[in-house]
């Protein structure tokens, strides 16, 4: 297993540190003794943020004044995770477009910002739903994107990468698969649902299989490749294996000890729902090869759903002390 701690330490800018993945990017960069500035806009986070021994500061990428701009060019490596304020509720295709706009907006604020003769590496964090449907084949990162779900609305970010690359930028690309834990969509959609009685949703038709990681693997593998991710490649982030989309719920209802259930829905209803961005999202697979994150020396703590559900559900039953089954 890739050592974290004997990384040698470095000075990490991460904007997003207070959102689902970037809180365990942080817990990964201070257990390896690295110095962090985050980027948060709230400041009840940078409070809690500070508790720990970072330098939290409170502003937003798309502030043209914010004082985070002298922080980040003092960075030997940058994690930008941030994203524009457009989740919660249902969510449509009007909302979708205005997050691509704003996250145009937000890379180009970060990317003029950087020194690139300081900062090694920025690990510019993607998603696999830009790559979208790969059919039955395990593919790699040089397969043709074909974007489904949130794969078209970070189209235009990630396609604007080589321009940045070009000018001499030091941009990996991490393109994180289901990133499930003891918390976001995963909670929401599956261990609230199975611990209350209700269904787990899904949508009618062929078993499609999905890529997931854990949260936690997820955060070790952008860490390191602060230190050893080739500049202008691509690395997907998944499990060794993909599985079908319903296994994950499968899992987690073992793991809660309950009986859950699934209820699929065709298409129209569930994005009557949850939204037509989130339906679409359900609506394709992909099965993902991550051979050339492990090339880099990278190993997992759960190489595999079954390995690493049941340590979510642990942690979230123990995080949240009031969602333990009567």
């Amino acid at each position: 297993m890739a050592n974290l701690a004997s990384m040698p330490a470095q000075k990490i800018f991460i904007a997003g540190a207070s959102g689902f993945v970037g809180t365990y990017v942080l817990r990964a960069a201070l257990a390896a003794g690295h110095e962090v500035d985050a980027l948060t806009r709230s400041k009840i986070h940078a409070a809690a943020l500070r508790a720990q021994g970072v330098n939290a500061i409170v502003g937003d990428l798309l502030d043209s004044e914010g004082a985070w701009r002298e922080a980040l060019r003092n960075a030997d490596a940058v994690v930008h995770l941030a994203q524009p304020q457009t989740f919660g509720g249902r969510l449509t295709k009007a909302r979708a477009t205005q997050y691509c706009v704003l996250r145009l907006d937000m890379d180009r604020a970060l990317f003029a910002a950087i020194d690139p003769a300081r900062t090694r590496r920025i690990i510019y964090v993607a998603g696999t739903s830009y790559y979208g449907e790969c059919g039955s084949e395990i593919c790699d990162e040089n397969a043709v994107p074909h974007p489904r779900g949130w794969g078209p609305y970070l189209a235009p970010a990630i396609e604007a990468l080589p321009g940045y690359i070009a000018r001499g930028l030091p941009i990996v690309a991490a393109f994180p698969g289901w990133v499930y834990g003891p918390g976001s969509w995963f909670a929401q959609y599956v261990l609230e649902p199975l611990r209350d009685g209700k269904p787990v949703y899904g949508l009618r038709g062929r078993t499609r299989y999905t890529s997931p990681v854990h949260v936690q693997d997820c955060a070790r593998a952008i860490l390191h490749l602060t230190s050893n991710g080739e500049i202008g490649s691509r690395y997907f982030v998944v499990d060794d294996a993909p599985v079908p989309g319903e296994r994950l719920a499968e899992i987690a209802a073992d793991a809660l000890g309950v009986t859950g259930h699934g209820r699929k829905l065709p298409f129209i209803l569930l994005e009557l729902l949850v939204g037509p961005v989130i339906a679409e999202s359900l609506a394709y697979e992909n099965r993902l090869s991550n051979h050339r994150l492990k090339s880099t020396g990278f190993s997992f703590e759960f190489p595999s759903c079954e390995q690493g559900i049941p340590h979510a559900v642990k942690a979230w039953l123990q995080e949240n002390p009031a969602h333990n089954l009567k």
